[in-house]
């Protein structure tokens, strides 16, 4: 059922049919995550100005520029969901309060935003749709942000990013992982229906495996290794962000990210290499004549 509010208020479902588990044990609640330095120069004044006003404008923001009221809303539930609620409005107190170090942590807070949207509410229904569509939007305005202020020089021309690294090279870094004692999990993709994860999709977006790693890297999918990397970093990350660091499968990716790390330390591959596909072997040569016998 719908609770209902003044129209000044957002709408919000309950929770059976969201992010969240119904009927049993809730999932993780997983606060996101921005990495240092992962928003290049932009300042917070920039991101007020560029990304959170034209976001906070949009029609779908209605139901996210102020705090949730679960007294007026009728949703007694919700703070047992969502741990830690986050809105526009507040947001833009922040900012304003000087409250954030980084702008890394101004973007945690509005993904937060979303996430929690997303947790609560059933997929198809209108706050989820329009907390799926809002972050779109956010994340390609800060994508084109981030490109607009941060152009970094050219790296310095290396062996590997000239003549390329052979994929040959790379299959036996992708075979340690495969062999890892605790990498089971992670060897083929997730059945969610076996596992009776139906909510799996609406959480991880971009799933991603190391059979499907290794089928891209023979498939000349992988430009260089940096893009070769970002896939198998996903696989780690899709772990921990649907079952949380602290499970064991969670804890597990940690090892497996440490691990994939000191290969690729050891290997000396730069990221900026490209992916090299092993040269075709050659067709076999067709069988020699037989010389007739001299007469």
């Amino acid at each position: 059922p719908l609770a209902l509010a003044a129209c000044s208020r957002p709408l919000l479902l309950r929770r059976c049919g969201g992010e969240s588990h119904c009927g049993g044990a809730m999932s993780t609640y997983s606060r996101p995550q921005v990495p240092a330095g992962s928003c290049g120069a932009i300042s917070l004044r920039l991101a007020g100005r560029d990304l959170l006003k034209p976001i906070s404008k949009m029609d779908q923001a209605f139901y996210f520029l102020q705090p949730v009221d679960v007294v007026a809303l009728r949703i007694p539930d919700y703070p047992t969901i969502v741990r830690e609620p986050m809105d526009l409005g507040t947001i833009e107190k922040k900012l304003d309060a000087s409250s954030y170090a980084t702008t890394e942590e101004f973007v945690a807070d509005v993904k937060l935003v979303w996430y929690n949207a997303r947790l609560y509410n059933p997929v198809g229904s209108v706050v989820h749709e329009a907390a799926r569509a809002l972050e779109k939007a956010f994340d390609d305005r800060l994508e084109a942000l981030v490109g607009s202020c941060d152009r970094p020089a050219p790296p310095a021309p290396d062996s590997d990013a000239a003549d390329g690294v052979p994929a040959s090279k790379l299959r036996p870094l992708l075979r340690s992982l495969q062999s890892h004692a605790r990498s089971k999990p992670f060897r083929v993709p997730v059945d969610y229906v076996a596992l009776n994860l139906p909510h799996y999709p609406t959480i991880i977006t971009q799933p991603m495996d190391l059979a499907t790693v290794s089928s891209n890297l023979e498939r000349g999918r992988y430009g260089t290794v940096a893009d070769l990397r970002r896939d198998i970093d996903l696989i780690w990350q899709n772990a921990i962000d649907f079952n949380g660091p602290t499970s064991w499968i969670g804890a597990d990716a940690s090892t497996l990210r440490e691990h994939t790390k000191r290969k690729f330390s050891q290997s000396g591959f730069a990221d900026t290499a490209a992916i090299a596909l092993d040269a075709a072997a050659p067709p076999p040569a067709a069988p020699a004549r037989k010389r007739a016998p001299a007469p």
